[in-house]
Formats: structure tokens, C-alpha cells, sequence
């Protein structure tokens, strides 16, 4: 039976870019692995050979264990775009809990962060979001009050 979350893995397009981002974002890159060349992983997805780079990241200060797997794929190389729509099967979204939303906003607007909508919304008793995108286009959303 499963136990625990571990991680969640999400191909980007270039690593430096994405850790910059979720860096942005208040996340810490807690391992890095720059050369994995390996057929294990390769044999799971159907590939007879992989070679990538990864890098790992937690918030500092998160009570679990689970983290963000980031992965370049070198070879081969990742390919087409991120679920332009929420309603596409497959990982709809990433979120994250925070504590004052309003004060994480502006000070993600100081590091650059754009947001999908001016102000967070509303969406149940005492319970506000806002989304914004990674630089590959996955969704991440930003929630005070759960």
C-alpha cells in the first residue's frame, strides 16, 4: 500500500531556466544530479537508453518530505508543450500553500513572477488563489487558507 508522497517529476526544456524560476518562487534546490545515463528509467517509458540531468527542490521550511523532481532530458530530447488547458488528462496543475497570499504575490512580482490574473480569487470560505505558469508553461497555483 502506498505510504507517503515522494515526488513529482516535470520535464523543462533547460534546467538552469526552470531552477531560476522556482528558486523565484521560494524553493531550494536540495540535490542535483548533472549526468544520469542509465537504462532503467529508459526500459519504464519504452526507450532503450536515457541521459539527463536533474535537479531536485523543497521548499525550505515544508513539514513533508515531497519535492520537486525537475528534468532535462538530453537524449532524448524533451519534446512538445505543456497542457495549454486545465481540462487536459494528465497533471493538471502544481500548488503550493502559503501563509499571507498577498504578501507572497508582491513579492513574487519583485522577482518577476507574473501572474494569470491582477488579484487572487476567491474560491470558498477563507480560501485564495492565484496561478501563474512555469517557463515550460505548466500550471502553478498559489493557495492561502487550507
Amino acid at each position: 500500500m502506498i505510504e507517503d508522497f515522494q515526488h513529482v517529476s516535470i520535464t523543462c526544456r533547460d534546467l538552469e531556466q526552470s531552477i531560476d524560476f522556482y528558486e523565484r518562487l521560494g524553493l531550494k534546490v536540495i540535490k542535483r544530479i548533472p549526468d544520469v545515463r542509465e537504462d532503467g528509467i529508459a526500459r519504464a517509458f519504452k526507450r532503450t537508453q536515457a541521459n539527463l540531468t536533474v535537479a531536485y527542490l523543497a521548499p525550505p521550511r515544508a513539514a513533508s518530505k515531497l519535492f520537486i523532481d525537475l528534468v532535462q532530458w538530453l537524449e532524448p530530447s524533451a519534446i512538445g508543450q505543456a497542457y495549454p488547458a486545465l481540462n487536459h488528462v494528465g497533471l493538471n496543475r502544481l500548488a503550493f500553500c502559503v501563509l499571507d497570499i498577498d504578501a507572497t504575490v508582491s513579492a513574487l512580482r519583485e522577482r518577476g513572477i507574473t501572474f494569470l490574473s491582477q488579484e487572487p480569487q476567491v474560491f470558498g470560505p477563507g480560501i485564495r488563489s492565484i496561478v501563474t505558469t512555469d517557463p515550460d508553461g505548466v500550471f502553478i497555483q498559489l493557495i492561502e487558507g487550507l
